[in-house]
């Protein structure tokens, strides 16, 4: 399965790991928000081999702020797994899409 936005924004179910409530809860971002992150979002990273699911990180923005959200993508439901989500660090990350060596 290729990971991009189109397969992801596809998926008729969401559900968001305890993790990235937590997550969401520290930076001040709702779950629309992330929602509306990924609607405008681009994969900047695709982690296939991932398990128990492929995953990716997508950076996108939402109410003024920029985010990346991990997400995961099981092949056998049509459910969207949000793992985590943050806001990027700049010192780590060139134009929110890029590392920094």
């Amino acid at each position: 399965m290729q990971l991009n936005v189109e397969n992801i924004k596809g998926r008729e179910q969401i559900k968001f790991t305890d993790h990235a409530r937590i997550e969401m809860a520290k930076d001040g971002i709702s779950a629309d928000g992330v929602l509306k992150a990924i609607e405008n979002g681009k994969v900047i990273e695709e982690y296939v081999d991932d398990r128990p699911f492929p995953s990716c990180l997508l950076y996108g923005t939402s109410d003024e702020k920029t985010m990346h959200v991990v997400c995961a993508l099981p092949q056998h439901i049509n459910m969207l797994i949000v793992i985590t989500v943050y806001i990027p660090d700049p010192m780590k990350w060139i134009d929110f899409e890029r590392r920094r060596k």
